[in-house]
């Protein structure tokens, strides 16, 4: 698989969690002899909405489970959300999508189940027409991350179908079944004066070598001027450092050393990022296993994400796009890789261009070898090439400035 097609594939990438071997990570559960507690109460009358999902989960397994569920006939213009989830869980997100109706194939046709919970191990996105998040969170009986000062919100479509996603992890003998509620708190139409949205910045390029150490890093362009409202990193297990800055900054404007109960950082009357602006993020990594490590969704795999509630709301910026005004981009194609080696550019472009038909996994390493300062002129023939390796296109003439660049790094 091309990366091409990878981005495509993944145009909003499913937030998966790793997990240690405990059905006791995340969420809450009465103690034993106790009455259960309601989840989470629902929005008072005219507040909101709360839709819930519960499943179950055979003894030892690890799988992703997802519902279809319909947004009000009236639509919605969500100020906050709030997460509750029981163990076994160690996530939660709420996706709209571009159907009206609750679909019953995936978009290529494959039938699926979908009149209550289903499987979808191979990714909550994967084939389903996924428009944006709109809700979700890490902690089981803390923060979500969404949430808006007063006039702004984001608005859900009239009658659209969301789709609930959690990652769960049963590593007990017995079969579980876990909850979770997921609460809109909704403002009247009137008083929306801005729309907002959510920052959801995706690395792919991860790679781990076994003992070793590595990083992920990824800058991104900002093409409005947006204040951020708060925000929080996302990393697997083999997690230990995190920092995202805006170029051109002293200080990161958000660091982490975890990989779960991972803080959500409030930045009160908001950070204002400016338009030509980029962000600049990075995961650190130590792998205590003798194998590789790749990015991907399973808790044997790593993630690096940047996360947060933002305004006023923008897809090329939330997205990490190239050109705001192209439409039919997959997500993150305007991305600066910062590899963490010395390879130079036309190494690192001649690595690719021999893996790039393989896999995903064996092109990484091209990124992750290369030498930093380089990441722009790489970024610029990755992302031409990319853009121009459809049928009908030569990249080879249509990138030949951008190959010229790079091959006299």
């Amino acid at each position: 698989m091309n990366l091409r097609h990878f981005l495509i594939r993944t145009a909003i990438p499913s937030l998966t969690l790793a997990l240690p071997a405990l059905v006791g990570c995340g969420g809450t559960e009465p103690a034993p002899g106790q009455p259960q507690e309601e989840l989470l109460a629902p929005p008072k009358e005219g507040e909101g909405v709360q839709f819930t999902m519960v499943t179950k989960l055979d003894p030892g397994t690890e799988v992703e489970h997802c519902m279809f569920v319909k947004a009000p006939a009236e639509g919605l213009y969500v100020n906050r959300d709030e997460v509750r989830f029981t163990k076994g869980s160690h996530h939660f997100l709420l996706y709209q999508t571009a159907y009206q109706d609750i679909p019953t194939k995936k978009d290529d046709g494959t039938a699926v189940d979908t009149s209550g919970v289903f499987d979808c191990s191979d990714g909550a996105t994967n084939g389903w027409a996924v428009e944006k998040l709109i809700g979700g969170s890490q902690n089981g009986d803390g923060e979500s991350f969404l949430k808006f000062p007063e006039g702004v919100a984001m608005n859900v479509r009239p009658g659209a179908v969301l789709l609930m996603n959690a990652h769960y992890i049963n590593a007990s003998p017995t079969v579980i079944e876990p909850e979770v509620r997921v609460n809109l708190y909704t403002v009247p139409k009137e008083e929306v004066t801005t729309e907002g949205d959510v920052l959801f910045l995706y690395n792919p390029f991860i790679h781990v070598g076994p003992m070793g150490e590595s990083r992920a890093r990824m800058r991104c362009p900002v093409h409005k001027d947006i204040t951020i409202v708060n925000a929080q990193s996302h990393m697997h297990a083999r997690g230990v450092g995190y920092a995202a800055s805006v170029v051109g900054k002293t200080e990161p404007f958000y660091t982490s050393t975890d990989w779960e109960g991972v803080p959500v950082k409030d930045f009160g009357a908001g950070l204002e990022i400016k338009a030509g602006e980029w962000f600049d993020y990075h995961c650190d990594y130590t792998n205590t296993a003798m194998k590789d490590v790749y990015q991907g969704p399973r808790s044997t795999d790593e993630m690096c994400m940047l996360i947060g509630s933002y305004y006023p709301a923008d897809l090329a910026t939330a997205n990490c796009l190239a050109e705001p005004f192209v439409p039919g981009q997959p997500n993150i194609i305007g991305a600066e890789w910062v590899g963490n080696g010395k390879a130079t550019c036309a190494e690192s472009f001649s690595c690719v261009q021999q893996n790039i038909q393989s896999s995903l996994e064996a092109m990484t390493p091209c990124v992750t070898n290369s030498d930093p300062a380089v990441a722009k002129e790489f970024s610029d023939a990755l992302r031409c090439y990319f853009k121009n390796a459809g049928p009908g296109t030569d990249p080879a003439t249509a990138c030949q400035a951008e190959f010229d660049t790079c091959l006299a790094k």
